[in-house]
């Protein structure tokens, strides 16, 4: 068989968990840009089997975020006003240890609005990417983005600012993969390379960095739905969401679980942590993702009644 048809079997493979055909068609052009060239593409899905066919722990058997073992951990941290302040997003290690190994994250903690901005350029890049020697390229402005992300609720100026910075956001985080089997170490620099703003146009050019897309590209186009994205007004609802999209068959869970699968700052009063999820969960009946069966219980333990896996909802393409 040829290389090519080598090729495009494993990329059918890889794109198995996305169910977005408008995200997948994104995957796919990125992919045969930057991800199947040179050995980059090979040498990531050799790493990504490896992980795959590590043993499970008992607790990531409920835990095992799709389409592979590289997507356990988001890079996205749900965060309060206080935490979301510049010199409290640093971060030195944040180590997260898994079957395979671990995930080293440096540079800065990336807030959920910053995942929304990383959608709204995926979704941009649909139909607008450019391919400039090799490289994934989007043009776009501040405005493009602003309103894919706020629609017909509005948004001010400042709003550009948060863009603009959770550009440089991407430009700070870094990640070092940890191989126990392999006794190996992946260090991956940043989710972008480069930017360029025209201040008095906003208009925006930006250059993803091929390594991160390679690794983790696809994990974070699984499950995602603009639809309900958009229409939640929490932080953690929005985590959450992404977290029973991935997941199928859940068990009864604790709630300190829960919380910590989706990022959430645990160090707090157990009262407190109790009304936050309620809230999450509450926001999540109301746009049909949960269903009645959904139940918090006397001794902290949750049951989600993931009605959105038993039904896939339209994409807004509004």
């Amino acid at each position: 068989m040829k290389k090519d048809k080598l090729e495009n079997l494993t990329m059918n493979q890889a794109m198995g968990g996305i169910e977005d055909q408008s995200l997948k068609k994104i995957f796919a052009r990125i992919d045969k840009t930057i991800v199947q060239k040179g050995s980059l593409w090979e040498e990531t899905e050799k790493i990504k089997k490896a992980l795959a066919s590590s043993p499970k722990k008992e607790e990531q058997q409920v835990f095992a975020f799709i389409p592979h073992e590289m997507a356990k951990v988001s890079i996205f941290f749900p965060m309060s006003k206080k935490e979301m302040k510049e010199e409290r997003r640093e971060v030195t290690n944040f180590e997260h240890h898994t079957n395979w190994g671990s995930i080293v994250i440096t540079g800065v903690k990336l807030a959920i609005f910053e995942e929304d901005v990383f959608l709204a350029l995926m979704k941009l890049a649909r139909d607008k990417a450019q391919y400039i020697n090799n490289q994934f390229v989007l043009g776009t402005s501040t405005s493009e983005i602003a309103k894919l992300l706020y629609g017909r609720a509005g948004y001010t100026k400042t709003a550009y600012e948060g863009i603009k910075k959770a550009l440089e956001h991407f430009g700070l985080i870094n990640f070092k993969l940890k191989l126990s089997k392999a006794k190996k170490e992946i260090f991956i620099a940043s989710v972008i390379q480069r930017y360029d703003f025209e201040e008095t146009t906003g208009s925006l050019k930006i250059k993803f960095n091929p390594d991160f897309c390679a690794f983790f590209l696809e994990s974070m186009l699984t499950g995602i739905n603009f639809t309900i994205r958009r229409k939640l007004k929490k932080d953690g609802s929005k985590a959450l969401l992404r977290f029973l999209a991935t997941h199928r068959n859940l068990q009864r869970l604790h709630i300190l679980t829960a919380l910590k699968a989706i990022n959430y700052n645990i160090e707090q009063p157990m009262f407190r942590l109790r009304s936050k999820i309620k809230e999450f969960v509450n926001e999540l009946k109301k746009e049909n993702v949960l269903g009645p069966k959904t139940k918090i219980y006397s001794d902290d333990t949750v049951f989600f009644d993931t009605l959105s896996a038993k039904k896939e909802l339209a994409e807004n393409r509004g």
